[in-house]
């Protein structure tokens, strides 16, 4: 982990930085110096949300295309069964039509299954809040039960299956562009609990303190989901960050540590 500055106001995030009027001349240097660690960091966490914002143009690129040739592929099989049923025997043309349908869903097929593969991957890094809302709760179920599907069941359903894999990439598009707060319940080595405040920072990290200030975690998305690891030293710090974000503080940079590989 490396020490960068990181802006914990929401109003800040929002485009509008606020300074105390009665700052003394005298730190505005170290200000400056502020603005250019946060600054920095911005660009670091822009390029994990682009990151994101990859994957989701392409898949919607994807979906486009694939929903383009199914229509197509469906046109022509209602083709195909019209002239079918004017004639006694499958002409040559019907046979190629429909050879050509069950090649193309086999390729779609197949499309699908690895983008539904590859969602199940990233699952883990969904925070819990976010994995515990109700829609994505439930899209996360259908995608990991689509994607255990095998024989002519993997074929089925494939324009709906395309459409989980969008919505669960949008939600947590939507959870990576925000800073959240929330309360949740977390064990120290020694197995006691506590109750604690803990703030996301979208996919890339999150900090949290108990009620009494002194127990502290930081936690990063892995594979496996995200790891709290204990971090008393930064309690006071996370605490005044907890408080700017309840509005009870006004305004103020923290320093905090943060990985972002």
């Amino acid at each position: 982990m490396r020490l960068i500055r990181i802006l914990s106001a929401l109003p800040f995030l929002c485009g509008g930085l606020l300074f105390a009027q009665d700052e003394p001349v005298s730190k505005t240097g170290d200000l400056k110096e502020s603005v250019r660690e946060w600054i920095e960091t911005m660009r670091e966490v822009q390029d994990a949300e682009d990151s994101w914002e990859r994957d989701r143009v392409l898949l919607e690129d994807q979906r486009a295309a694939l929903e383009s040739e199914i229509a197509e592929l469906s046109e022509r099989v209602e083709d195909a069964k019209v002239e079918k049923e004017g004639a006694d025997k499958e002409s040559l043309e019907e046979v190629s039509k429909r050879d050509a349908y069950v090649g193309a869903k086999e390729v779609l097929a197949t499309e699908v299954r690895e983008l539904e593969k590859l969602m199940v991957e990233r699952l883990p890094t969904f925070p819990e809040p976010l994995a515990n809302e109700p829609r994505v709760k439930e899209l996360m179920a259908q995608v990991r039960e689509d994607v255990a599907l095998s024989g002519d069941k993997a074929k089925d359903g494939l324009t709906t299956r395309l459409n989980n894999v969008l919505n669960l990439l949008t939600e947590a598009e939507k959870w990576q562009q925000t800073v959240h707060l929330r309360d949740e319940l977390h064990q120290a080595a020694d197995g006691r609990k506590f109750n604690m405040k803990v703030v996301y920072f979208g996919l890339a990290s999150a900090y949290a303190v108990n009620e009494t200030g002194d127990f502290a975690l930081v936690g990063t998305p892995t594979a496996e989901g995200w790891r709290f690891e204990e971090h008393n030293e930064l309690a006071e710090k996370i605490t005044t960050l907890v408080n700017v974000l309840n509005g009870d503080v006004d305004a103020q940079f923290v320093e905090l540590p943060i990985d972002l590989k």
